[in-house]
């Protein structure tokens, strides 16, 4: 059973990472990456894109960080912070609102039997 405090907390994060992502939409539009269509597909490759790079930098940095000066901030948490404006960016472009979502799923998730599903990672 997941508490209302946890719900609500989920449905306020949720309702700023909408207007944080309307925010990072315009700022990425303004700077062309909006210029040609991008098919869902392509949207998808590049969130996928930033999760590689944020294992690759693992490999390389573990958990480290360093500055680039002609790449700007690099390592794991550069590149998670990346997914997530790739995530902002990909649902503003197509009308997607996240924030009564991400509370449906914390509840739902709640209800899952414990590592539902028995896969194994390795």
């Amino acid at each position: 059973m997941i508490s209302e405090a946890t719900l609500a907390a989920a449905l306020e994060f949720g309702e700023a990472f909408d207007r944080f992502a309307i925010l990072v939409y315009e700022e990425a539009r303004a700077r062309g990456w909006y210029d040609q269509p991008l098919t869902f597909g392509d949207q998808v490759a590049l969130l996928h894109s930033e999760c590689s790079e944020a294992l690759e930098a693992y490999r390389e940095l573990g958990f480290a960080d360093r500055l680039s000066s002609d790449r700007g901030p690099e390592g794991v948490r550069s590149e998670l912070a990346d997914v997530l404006l790739r995530v902002a960016s990909t649902a503003v472009s197509r009308g997607l609102i996240l924030a009564p979502v991400l509370a449906e799923k914390i509840a739902f998730n709640a209800t899952r039997s414990y590592r539902h599903g028995g896969k194994r990672l390795g």
